[in-house]
Order: structure tokens, then C-alpha cells, then sequence
């Protein structure tokens, strides 16, 4: 693991491959940690520099104290940049990281190769009702959070997977997540811009196929409103296809990556 100073605390994170070669900057879901992308660190890391950082309270980044909420992980994201003389990276988000690597991308749509999204939902249009949804099940994490912290970390694998192996991997990354890590998490909001103009940057949209029914629609909708976007539907996968169904991702997103070289 890697380490840079931000703030006043250190920022943890992960790479692997030739920092020459193209950029891949890979942010995980809500309460797990960088290694669910170990598959894709295994696959693209010989033809690609991957980056995969801690988020606020998640994994090893955890500060003593810091007013930072976690849309500060764009800034983070950044500075690692940053550090490493990259002017432009693609930026895969799963989840709550799929918020961020919009984020990033409406901040600093110069430094933006592509975006993916996993398992996640647009920043900028037609998300109403994912939102409601999701200020409902924050409700209940909070009420497991307060009393089984145990049972929380299982409940989060289960609600994130379809398979038993995507329910061990979440859960085991998921260890590092405290009750006091919460206190970043209301940072989500400011991920959001209403934006009806189209996104600049080349858009791969992921789901499994037996992903929440509201998402999988959001998800045929928004493609419809972003000339750039592209739709792919991961079989037999939850909300978490990167994990659950690595070969087929990697597959995926290896063809996107190569359609963007070859225009």
C-alpha cells in the first residue's frame, strides 16, 4: 500500500503496473475497501497504472480527526494524480465509488480519459427516485450500524451480492468499517449537480443482471440521455459485477477501453 499525505491525515491506497502506461483509477463501494477490484488489478495491470484508494473511514484511511467528508475523495483522487505526473485517467467507480468518479469527472473533465460505472446511478439526471431509495436504506444501516456492528458488515454482503463468493469477498473488506466512519458518509450529497447538457466523456454503464429492478431501469433510461454512454448487462451477477464475475468484466471493459484507442 501506498501512502499521501492530504490535509493533515494519510490517504491509503493501492497500484500496480508501469505508471507510464494509461491510467485506471478504481473506487470501491460503501463500507468495503480497494480490494474488491483484486481481479481487475489481476487482469489490466500489465497494460495499465491502476489506482485504487482507500475512501475516507474505509480501509486503512482512517484520521484521528478531520472536518473532510467523503466528496473530498475527488480532491484525494487529485493529489494522487497529482503526485504521479498524470494528466488524464479513465476512473471506474462502483456503487457509492461510482458517485465519486462522476464527481471527479464534472470537476475535472480535462483530466478524464472515460468513466464506469458499476452497479450505480447518474449524478446528474433522472435520479430521483434511486435517491429516495437509497435515503431509505441508509435508515436501515444506520439502525444495524447502532446495535451489531457484525451484523451490519454481513447484512451490507448480502445486500451487495448474488453469489456466496461476492458475499465473502464484500464482507472481508468490509472489517475496517467503524461506527465513527459513518460521520464521512454525509458527504454524498454534494456529489450531485442537476446537468441536462450531455456528459464530454465516453460513459460505459455496468449492471448485473439481477441488479435492483429500479436500477437496471434507471440504468436503460439514462443510456438514452447520454450520447456517449454505453449500456452492458453482466448475466448471472448482482450489484457488485466486478466481483462476482470478474472474467466477464474485465472482458467488458477491456472492449470499451480499446474502442476508445481505436476512434
Amino acid at each position: 500500500m501506498e501512502k499521501l499525505t492530504y490535509h493533515d491525515y494519510q490517504v491509503f491506497y493501492r497500484t500496480a503496473g508501469d505508471p507510464q502506461n494509461p491510467c485506471i483509477v478504481l473506487l470501491h463501494p460503501a463500507f468495503a475497501d480497494h480490494r474488491v477490484f483484486d481481479p481487475q488489478f489481476d487482469a489490466l495491470s500489465g497494460d495499465y497504472f491502476l489506482i485504487a484508494p482507500d475512501m475516507l473511514g474505509h480501509g486503512q484511511t482512517q484520521p484521528d480527526a478531520t472536518p473532510d467528508q467523503l466528496d473530498e475523495t475527488v480532491g484525494q483522487v487529485h493529489a494522487i494524480l497529482d503526485h504521479y505526473g498524470i494528466r488524464s485517467c479513465h476512473l471506474v467507480g462502483v456503487s457509492l465509488g461510482s458517485l465519486v468518479v462522476q464527481g471527479f469527472a464534472d470537476a475535472y473533465p480535462e483530466r478524464t480519459a472515460s468513466v464506469t460505472v458499476v452497479g450505480g446511478y447518474s449524478i446528474h439526471k433522472n435520479n430521483r427516485e434511486l435517491q429516495k431509495n437509497q435515503n431509505k436504506e441508509i435508515l436501515s444501516w444506520m439502525f444495524k450500524l447502532a446495535f451489531n456492528m457484525k451484523g451490519f458488515r454481513e447484512y451490507i454482503a448480502r445486500k451487495s451480492s448474488y453469489h456466496t463468493v461476492g458475499y465473502e469477498r464484500m464482507l472481508e473488506s468490509s472489517q475496517a468499517f467503524r461506527r465513527k466512519s459513518m460521520r464521512y458518509m454525509q458527504g454524498m450529497g454534494k456529489l450531485f449537480v442537476d446537468r441536462q447538457e450531455p456528459i464530454p466523456y465516453p460513459l460505459l454503464i455496468v449492471y448485473g443482471d439481477h441488479e435492483l429492478p429500479l436500477a437496471l431501469e434507471h440504468g436503460r433510461e439514462w443510456v438514452d440521455l447520454e450520447p456517449r454512454a454505453t449500456l452492458r448487462i453482466i448475466e448471472d451477477a448482482g450489484h457488485c459485477a466486478n466481483l462476482e464475475q470478474p472474467q466477464a468484466f474485465n472482458t467488458v471493459y477491456r472492449e470499451f477501453l480499446a474502442g476508445l484507442a481505436a476512434n
